[in-house]
C-alpha cells in the first residue's frame, strides 16, 4: 500500500513538473517571436531610411551631373570665343604687319656695278623706281614685303633723304634686298614682263636678280605706330 501511494506520488510531481517544463518552453518560444518581429520592423525602418537617403543622393548626383555638363558646355563655348579672339588678333597683327611671316616668295637684290670716285648712284637719281617694284609687287598679289628687313605697312615711307635712302624713317643704301612671300612664279613673272620694272632698272644701271625662295621669313614693323587724328567710326 505504501509502494503504491508512493508511486502516485511520484507520478503526480512528474505530471507537475512535465507542465511547468511545457509552458516554460512555450513562454521562451512567445519571447523568441515576439524579438524577431521587432527586430524585422527595425530593419524595415532603416531599409526604408536607406532608400529614401539613397533617392535623395540619386537625385543629388543627377543635378551635379547636369551642371557639369552645363559647366563643359558654357567653358566650350568660351573656349570657342576666346579662339575666335585670338584669331581675330593674329590676323590684325598680319594685317598691320606686327608678326614675323614665313612663306614662300622671292628674294630681289638690287645693284649697281659703281665705278671709283665717280659720284653716279642711281638709286638716288632714280629713287621712285623702288616705289614701283614695291606697287608691281602689290598688283602680284605680295603677302608681305620687306625691304632691307623693312617690313612695309601702310604708313611706310621709300623717300630720297640726302645721299640715302630712307625707309620707316632709317637710312638705307645699296644693295637693296626686297623678301617677298606670295606666289614665286606669279611675282617674278610681273617683274620681268617686258618692258616692265626689271627692265626699266637695268635700263638705269640697276642690276636686279631674282631668286625664288620656298621659305623665307619676313620680318614684323618694329616702330610703334600712333594714330593721333584717326579713331572707330562710333568710338569716343
Amino acid at each position: 500500500m505504501k509502494k503504491i501511494k508512493g508511486r502516485v506520488e511520484i507520478a503526480i510531481i512528474c505530471v507537475i513538473i512535465g507542465i511547468m517544463i511545457v509552458l516554460q518552453m512555450q513562454t521562451i518560444g512567445n519571447l523568441g517571436g515576439l524579438v524577431s518581429s521587432q527586430r524585422a520592423d527595425d530593419l524595415l525602418v532603416e531599409l526604408n531610411q536607406l532608400k529614401k537617403e539613397n533617392t535623395e543622393l540619386t537625385k543629388k548626383a543627377n543635378d551635379l551631373s547636369s551642371a557639369v555638363d552645363d559647366f563643359e558646355s558654357q567653358a566650350a563655348d568660351n573656349n570657342r570665343y576666346i579662339e575666335k579672339l585670338l584669331q581675330d588678333v593674329n590676323n590684325a597683327k598680319i594685317y598691320s604687319g606686327q608678326t614675323d611671316l614665313q612663306g614662300e616668295g622671292i628674294e630681289i637684290t638690287l645693284d649697281y656695278d659703281s665705278v671709283e670716285n665717280d659720284g653716279f648712284d642711281p638709286f638716288l637719281y632714280n629713287s621712285e623706281l623702288l616705289l614701283i617694284m614695291v606697287n608691281e609687287l602689290n598688283a602680284a598679289g605680295a603677302e608681305a614685303i620687306s625691304i632691307n628687313g623693312e617690313r612695309l605697312i601702310s604708313v611706310s615711307e621709300i623717300r630720297l633723304a640726302g645721299s640715302h635712302i630712307n625707309i620707316n624713317g632709317t637710312k638705307h643704301s645699296r644693295p637693296f634686298v626686297f623678301k617677298v612671300i606670295g606666289d614665286a612664279k606669279t611675282l617674278k613673272s610681273a617683274l620681268l614682263i617686258r618692258a616692265g620694272i626689271a627692265d626699266i632698272m637695268r635700263a638705269n644701271y640697276i642690276s636686279v636678280s631674282i631668286e625664288e625662295v620656298e621659305e623665307l621669313t619676313v620680318e614684323k614693323y618694329e616702330k610703334v605706330i600712333n594714330y593721333r587724328y584717326a579713331k572707330p567710326v562710333g568710338g569716343e
